[in-house]
């Protein structure tokens, strides 16, 4: 079965059966009467006569068995589109990126000189001081988040490529990698299995997975609220990849409209 964190009317219910022998009837009417004022405040209820580690265990396990659909979105050539489609999401490369950079920066009228200070830049954001994201691939759960809260990956591309645009030339050189590129919306079918990997990582004795997390709190809230839609929450939520996505997870490819971007768009 699929998991896709946005549509939780169809989740929700199917989550509700493998937990039923851990959350009575009783404690899931306590959950809808509420009151309920925070996101944390129906899950709250929930941990107050469930065993943390008992709902984290049976999370996991019906996880594992789902197939997990996340999102990329970016913006991006024709060449580098068909790239997705046929080779998946690559970790990112800081040499690979060093040259498209330099082509899109290079029309700004300052390059001359700021160009001098290009490899220093790709050398402190791909694994130095701001941060490791050499060898990286994102995915994020919430299709609709990506396309309203964090959005600016679709307007303007790559965090890695925004990040040295404007280090090198300030923020108006983000303009510079909208021309010739499109927003994309690449949509992913992960095996639950590898996403739990992914989400556990770096976990720490006894701390939730952050995937659990998320999806306990919102189907929490789902029992108070059934209209509940994950899609206007921006959820930030992601999954970091050191290997790349395959081109076999990626199951489909949307080119989305710059006019409504634009629309929630903001910095």
């Amino acid at each position: 079965m699929k998991f896709d964190f946005d549509t939780i009317g169809e989740w929700a219910p199917r989550l509700s059966a493998a937990l039923n022998a851990l959350v009575p009837v009783r404690l899931r009417e306590r959950v809808a009467a509420g009151p309920i004022e925070w996101l944390e405040d129906a899950f709250d209820i929930i941990l107050d006569e469930v065993e943390r580690s008992d709902l984290i265990d049976a999370t996991r396990e019906w996880l594992r068995g789902q197939t997990i659909v996340a999102y990329h979105g970016s913006r991006l050539s024709p060449d580098e589109i068909v790239s997705v489609r046929t080779s998946g999401l690559k970790a990112l490369d800081p040499a690979t990126r060093k040259g498209r950079l330099a082509e899109l920066l290079s029309r700004h009228p300052d390059w001359a000189q700021a160009s001098a200070g290009l490899d220093a830049a790709i050398r402190d954001f791909g694994d130095g001081r701001f941060g490791r994201r050499e060898g990286q691939a994102h995915l994020t759960l919430s299709r609709g988040a990506l396309l309203t809260a964090f959005n600016h990956y679709l307007v303007e591309g790559s965090e890695f490529d925004q990040v040295i645009a404007v280090e090198l030339l300030g923020k108006g050189a983000r303009s510079l990698l909208q021309k010739g590129r499109s927003p994309v919306l690449f949509t992913t079918e992960v095996p639950g299995h590898r996403a739990l990997d992914v989400a556990e990582r770096r976990l720490r004795d006894g701390e939730m997975p952050g995937l659990v997390r998320h999806v306990l709190q919102f189907w929490a809230n789902w029992l108070h609220d059934p209209a509940l839609d994950p899609g206007t929450q921006h959820v930030d939520s992601g999954l970091i990849f050191y290997e790349g996505i395959p081109p076999d997870w990626v199951t489909d490819t949307t080119m989305i409209d710059e006019c409504k971007l634009l629309e929630s768009y903001h910095r």
